[in-house]
């Protein structure tokens, strides 16, 4: 898998929005931003699936193809840049998203329509992706062997990065030293060879440079320019091993042999799993042997001897413990395959055999990304892991569930049967038309009080009894006071009239709403009633669909487990097949050589009797 790195190069500066307006985006940045990349690409799809990205729909789909580019998935990232293009007019964006297909032609091989892609690239491309751009427009014209082009594009770099232009450099001058393009190769190398060493980084690029410079110069047969940029090399840099031996081997060129003597044997004292330490074995007998003193080439070949086969038993027992996958088992048995954690470190490497023989293979860009898919994969698994155990328990949950529908079933279906909807229709009804008749007659009697009706019967009672008195002595005092309380009466109720009519009015919409409530309830629990047995069935249905799914996907992950595995293996295991054969032959030289002393001591001996010549003169 492609580092989230290497695919988003700066990506702090290119994928936080300035404000979030979508609290399930900002969930994804979090994550993000966590470096836990898998959950972010969970979390976008979910959004997208739900519609919740209304504001960050551009920057969303920005962001899900650059993780499925990290994650090597060139196909669905490059269906999502090309949807970009067409939907989206915002400048910014589409410069961005032509630099990501431009990207994802380049990994794919196509370099002419990955060209075409940075062709379209406008005035709009965030500043911290501009130098990556520079760097894949220069990288196309160096795979098409166009390097004079590519130093052009390399020139026009604004504001240039000194360590993406160095290594830019860097590779331009080996390239072209490995065209036999040696006199343009060193120029260009010794630019880089120059460079101001800003950090440990800029350093090591120094170094690198003048190391490759030395040895084109060497192979070039041009002892003498070598030695100067070899000597810039720092004496305690991680190529100090390799620019030793090319000093010495540039004064044996020019038949110094003393002088060579000097840092090879400082070389031969470090530790012989370096390539450079192990040719200086040889380098250093060859040395004294090459100014006459056989007896100490002798010595230094039987210590190289020794040093060789103790060196090819110990590979050999590195090579059975990486082929029965104990080097892998090791590389990761103190870590967690956490998503997060991708960043693999040299310093983390576990205190093994076959681990110091492959330090640098550990660091190559090959093995990086191979062992990151190797933990993806393990994290991927146990992702599944938890979704098998998180089936059962949804399967649990829903058997529970099941069991409390059950015994809750002959509850719901009393309290159902109790409830007669058309009866309370009716009432609703006949409610409505009694406070229809009211108003059209507007009967303020009906709505008065129980006391004023109680009073208003009482008055209407006595208007019978008032008009049996007749002409009766106090008979027309009553009838006047009679008179006067029914207004009375009739004035407060006539009063209140509108108030109370427009209160029936409200309580019968109350009683509406409810009603429309309790009605719908009740179709709802009855609806639930008769489909809940079916979803019972349904989700049960669906969650045996769902294991099964994840024991398929669980089985092919094992098989793709097993190939990274061998995969790894096999590289670690070429490796130290490459370094053991190396070494086999360092040690047939030595032999050799060794055996050639001997042949000229026996031939000296052989002269020095018949001479009468002392054997230790030879062997000085």
């Amino acid at each position: 898998m492609l580092a989230i790195s290497s695919a988003y190069g700066q990506r702090d500066e290119r994928f936080r929005p300035s404000s979030v307006q979508d609290l399930a985006y900002g969930e994804v940045l979090y994550y993000f931003f966590q470096d836990d990349y898998f959950s972010a690409l969970t979390l976008l799809l979910v959004g997208q699936a739900r519609d919740e990205f209304s504001y960050h729909q551009g920057e969303a789909e920005l962001l899900l193809g650059g993780l499925y580019l990290s994650y090597g998935q060139h196909k669905q990232a490059g269906e999502i840049f090309s949807r970009l293009l067409e939907e989206y007019v915002d400048p910014e964006l589409h410069d961005r998203a032509w630099f990501f297909v431009a990207k994802i032609w380049y990994q794919r091989g196509y370099l002419e329509q990955s060209q075409q892609a940075l062709a379209r690239i406008g005035a709009s491309l965030p500043g911290r992706l501009q130098p990556e751009r520079y760097m894949l427009d220069a990288r196309i014209l160096m795979d098409q062997g166009r390097f004079d082009e590519a130093l052009t594009v390399l020139s026009r770099w604004q504001d240039p990065d000194a360590e993406w232009l160095g290594y830019a450099k860097y590779n331009i001058g080996v390239a072209l030293v490995r065209l036999g393009r040696v006199e343009e190769g060193a120029r260009v190398l010794d630019e880089v060879g120059s460079l101001p060493a800003l950090d440990d980084n800029l350093s090591s690029l120094r170094d690198k440079a003048n190391v490759a410079l030395g040895y084109a110069w060497l192979q070039a047969g041009r002892p003498a320019e070598a030695r100067p940029s070899l000597q810039r090399v720092r004496f305690s840099g991680p190529f100090s091993s390799k620019a030793l031996l090319g000093v010495g081997w540039s004064d044996a060129e020019l038949g110094n042999y003393r002088a060579a003597l000097a840092p090879w044997l400082e070389l031969s004292g470090r530790n012989i799993l370096d390539p450079a330490v192990q040719e200086s074995l040889l380098a250093v007998p060859y040395a004294f042997s090459q100014l006459g003193a056989n007896k100490q080439a002798a010595d230094y070949y039987l210590s190289a001897i020794d040093a060789f086969n103790t060196e090819i038993a110990r590979m050999d027992a590195a090579i059975v413990a990486v082929e029965q996958g104990v080097f892998v088992d090791d590389l990761l048995s103190s870590r967690t395959a956490d998503a997060s954690d991708l960043n693999w470190r040299l310093d983390d490497l576990p205190n093994s055999i076959e681990a110091h023989y492959l330090y640098e293979l550990v660091a190559s860009n090959q093995f990086q990304e191979g062992l990151k898919n190797y933990r993806d994969l393990l994290y991927l698994g146990a992702n599944l892991g938890r979704w098998s155990d998180s089936l059962g328990a949804f399967d649990d949950i829903l058997d529970t569930r099941q069991r409390a529908f059950e015994q809750r079933l002959p509850v719901i279906e009393g309290r159902l049967d109790s409830v007669d909807l058309d009866a309370l229709a009716a009432r609703r009804l006949a409610n409505e038309s009694k406070l229809m008749e009211i108003e059209r007659d507007e009967n303020v009697w009906v709505l008065g009080t129980k006391r004023e009706q109680e009073s208003w019967s009482t008055l209407e009672s006595m208007s019978e009894q008032l008009g049996l008195l007749g002409d009766m002595p106090g008979a027309a005092a009553a009838g006047e006071k009679h008179r006067f309380l029914s207004g009375v009466l009739y004035w407060n109720l006539y009063r209140d009239y509108k108030a109370r009519l427009w209160q029936a009015k409200k309580n019968l919409t109350t009683v509406d709403r409810d009603f429309h409530i309790a009605q719908r309830s009740y179709y709802q629990v009855e609806a639930a009633r008769a489909d809940w047995p079916q979803r019972f069935a349904d989700l049960s249905q669906r969650i045996t669909g769902l294991g099964l799914r994840v024991d398929a996907l669980g089985a092919q992950l094992q098989g793709m487990i097993q190939r990274q595995t061998a995969f790894l293996q096999s590289l670690a295991t070429r490796d130290l097949r490459a370094q053991r054969d190396r070494l086999s032959t360092y040690l047939v030289q030595a032999r050799f050589a060794l055996a050639s002393i001997y042949d000229r001591s026996a031939t000296v001996s052989s002269t020095a009797i018949s001479g009468d010549a002392p054997l230790a003169e030879e062997l000085r």
